[in-house]
């Protein structure tokens, strides 16, 4: 217990780990441009935008979720949007760095708060 006698509440960092394995698909991705292996980036980097979503809606976050939507929307491989060149190459540079924003900036209120107590 602090000392005022108020504690705040445990917050915990959900996305981090997606937003790591985020930032590293997204810089991979700009290796394989153009090549088969290039849907499962495409693959990585929805599912690891919309696994952030869902924390961030979670947690109440929902400013998070627009950026986060716009990687899942853009990068997904159902109806796949070609871009190509110089620009896509700095679009891969930005999802990394949204990945890691949101990954070290997204927390929560910790569910179990007496976790670490055990």
């Amino acid at each position: 217990m602090s000392r005022g006698g108020s504690e705040r509440p445990a917050r915990i960092r959900p996305a981090f780990l997606p937003g790591i394995l985020g930032a590293a698909v997204a810089f991979a991705g700009t290796g394989l441009l153009g090549s088969d292996a290039y849907l499962v980036i495409r693959f990585a980097v929805s599912i690891l935008a919309l696994i952030m979503a869902v924390y961030a809606v979670q947690g109440r976050r929902f400013l998070w979720v627009l950026p986060l939507a716009a990687l899942a929307v853009v990068w997904n491989p159902v109806i796949p949007f070609d871009f190509e060149g110089p620009p896509w190459l700095f679009a891969h540079v930005a999802a990394a760095a949204v990945f890691l924003i949101v990954g070290l900036l997204l927390t929560v209120p910790d569910p179990d708060p007496d976790r670490r107590r055990r």
